[in-house]
C-alpha cells in the first residue's frame, strides 16, 4: 500500500506542462471499495493501483446519491440532488424544464476548446448531445445475456438482471468494446493540438455480474467467505429507515443466496467483474502512456456509488450507509507531482469545481461542490461533512469520525467510525451523544425539492414508483 506523503511539486496543479490540460474522465459502474488501493486484500486490480501511485487517493469519498442516475446527474452538474428534485433514475437533467440550461461539467471544457468524446455510460438514461462532440454510445451495455439464467432460480422473483456467472469472451464485451473506443479517440485527439476531454464509462461490476471464465479463475471460489448473517444489525434501525430501502422485500435476495450456499460466487462474481473492467482501463491507460499525452493528462476515476455485498444483509445499493455511499476516487494530476493520500471526507460533486481549477477554467454559476485542488497540494482545509441524499428530506451526514443520517420522519442515526467501521450499533438514542446530534442536526438541509416531472426508477418503499 501506498505510503501517503504531504508535499507536491509547485505549479503542476493548475496547468499541464505542455499548455491547457487534456482529461481523461473514468466512470466505473457500482464499483465500491474493494480495490487494491484502497487496501482490500482480496482485490486484484493491478491497472487501477498503478494509477494510484501517479495520482491522489481520496480514501474518503462519497457520492450524493446511492443509486446510479441521481448520482451521475449530481456529479455532473454539480447540483444537490435535493436541490434538483433528481432522486430517481430518470429524468436526465436535461429533460427538466427548469434545469435544461445547466452547463454540464464535459459540456463546460467543451465550451471552452476541448474536444469532448464520450462512449460507454456517463449519463444513466442517454447521453446529452451538449456536451459531446462524438458519442461511441454503450457499446451493448449490460447484455448480452445467456439463454437461460446462470445461478438465479426461477423461484425467485427478481429481474434476470440480478444474475451472476462466467459468460463470454472478453471481445464479445460491452467493457471491451468501450477501451477499444477510448483508445481510438485518445490517438485521434493526440495527432491534433485541441486538448481534449474523454468520458469513458464500464459497465461491470453493475449487474448482471457476467464475465468471462478467466477473470472468475483469478478468485477461487473456496477463497471466498461471505460475511455472517447479519440479522442482529436490524434491532436498531428506525422504521422508516427500513421502509425506505424496501428492506424486507429485499431479504428475499439474501435468503436466497445463504439458504442456496451461493453468497461465495455472488461474491466471486462481483470481484472478477472488477478484476475485468480494471484489466479494461489498463488498456485506456497504456493508450494514454502510448499517445504521448501521459504527463499532459488529468485522469480522474471514480465509483458512482458503493454496494452493500452482504453487509446489513444487502447485496446491492440503495442506502445511506457506508458500504453503498463510499467509493474509489483518484485524480492524477498533469505533470510529474509528489503525491498523498487524502484522508479527509470529500464528494463526488467536489469533481466539477476540481477539474475547473486544475485546467485552470472559471467556474459556471451554480456549482455546489468545493475545489479538491487544495487537498491535493497538501493543504489543510476545515471541510463541512459530506452529503448523501436518498429521495426528498432523507440525509446522510460523513464526518472524519462520525455518519449521521436523519430520515424524512425525523428518525436518526449515528454511527462512530473510530470503534464502529461497520456500522452495526446505532448510538442516537444513546443520552451520552447528544452533543454529537447537536452537531449534526443544523447541518441537515432544511428543505428538498420535490420529485422532478417524469421522475421514475427510485425503488423505495417510502417512494414507490419514484
Amino acid at each position: 500500500m501506498r505510503v501517503a506523503k504531504s508535499v507536491m511539486v509547485a505549479g503542476l496543479l493548475t496547468q499541464g506542462v505542455m499548455g491547457a490540460p487534456n482529461v481523461l474522465f473514468i466512470a466505473v459502474d457500482d464499483l465500491n471499495t474493494e480495490v487494491g488501493f484502497l487496501g482490500d486484500a482480496h482485490a486484484k486490480t493491478p491497472n487501477m493501483d498503478r494509477l494510484a501511485e501517479q495520482s491522489v487517493v481520496f480514501r474518503r469519498a462519497y457520492c450524493q446519491s446511492p443509486i446510479c442516475g441521481p448520482s451521475r446527474n449530481s456529479l455532473l452538474t454539480g447540483r444537490y440532488p435535493h436541490h434538483t428534485g433528481l432522486y430517481s433514475l430518470d429524468p436526465m437533467f436535461r429533460d427538466v424544464e427548469a434545469l435544461e440550461d445547466v452547463v454540464s461539467l464535459p459540456q463546460h471544457f467543451r465550451k471552452n476548446g476541448y474536444w469532448s468524446a464520450t462512449v460507454g455510460k456517463i449519463y444513466h438514461s442517454k447521453p446529452d448531445p451538449e456536451s459531446f462532440d462524438t458519442n461511441h454510445g454503450w457499446m451493448g451495455a449490460f447484455g448480452p445475456f445467456p439463454e437461460k439464467t446462470i445461478h438465479l432460480d426461477s423461484e425467485l422473483p427478481v429481474h434476470p438482471y440480478y444474475d451472476w456467472g462466467a459468460f463470454l469472451e472478453d471481445e464479445e464485451t460491452a467493457d471491451y468494446k468501450v477501451a477499444q473506443s477510448a483508445c481510438g479517440f485518445i490517438e485521434k485527439a493526440a495527432k491534433t493540438d485541441q486538448p481534449f476531454f474523454i468520458s469513458v464509462g464500464f459497465f461491470r461490476p453493475h449487474c448482471p455480474m457476467y464475465a468471462p471464465q478467466k477473470w472468475f479463475d483469478l478468485h477461487p471460489l473456496e477463497d471466498i467467505v461471505p460475511l455472517p448473517d447479519q440479522s442482529a444489525d436490524l434491532k436498531d434501525i428506525p422504521a422508516y429507515g427500513k421502509k425506505l430501502i424496501r428492506y424486507f422485500g429485499r431479504q428475499d435476495y439474501n435468503r436466497f443466496l445463504r439458504e442456496n450456499n451461493r453468497a461465495a460466487s455472488f461474491l466471486q462474481a462481483y470481484r472478477a467483474c472488477v478484476s475485468f473492467t480494471d484489466h479494461c482501463i489498463g488498456q485506456v491507460l497504456d493508450a494514454l502512456e502510448k499517445s504521448g499525452q501521459a504527463d499532459n493528462t488529468i485522469v480522474v476515476l471514480f465509483g458512482d456509488h458503493g454496494v452493500q455485498n452482504g453487509k446489513k444483509n444487502l447485496w446491492y445499493k440503495r442506502t445511506l450507509w457506508e458500504a453503498s455511499t463510499q467509493v474509489p476516487l483518484l485524480i492524477k494530476p498533469a505533470g510529474n507531482s509528489v503525491l498523498q493520500t487524502v484522508q479527509t471526507p470529500v464528494g463526488l460533486i467536489d469533481i466539477y469545481p476540481t477539474l475547473c481549477e486544475l485546467a485552470g477554467l472559471e467556474q459556471p454559476a451554480g456549482l455546489e461542490g468545493t475545489s479538491l485542488a487544495g487537498l491535493m497540494r497538501g493543504e489543510k482545509q476545515v471541510r463541512a461533512p459530506v452529503l448523501s441524499v436518498f429521495g426528498p428530506d432523507n440525509f446522510a451526514l460523513r464526518s472524519d469520525r462520525w455518519r449521521y443520517i436523519r430520515y424524512a420522519d425525523g428518525a436518526e442515526e449515528l454511527y462512530d467510525h473510530r470503534n464502529d467501521p461497520d456500522e452495526r450499533t446505532n448510538l442516537a438514542l444513546n443520552p451520552e451523544n447528544a452533543s454529537v446530534l447537536d452537531e449534526f442536526r443544523p447541518q441537515v438541509p432544511k428543505h428538498s425539492e420535490p420529485f422532478a416531472p417524469g421522475s421514475s426508477g427510485l425503488g423505495s418503499g417510502a417512494f414507490p414508483g419514484k
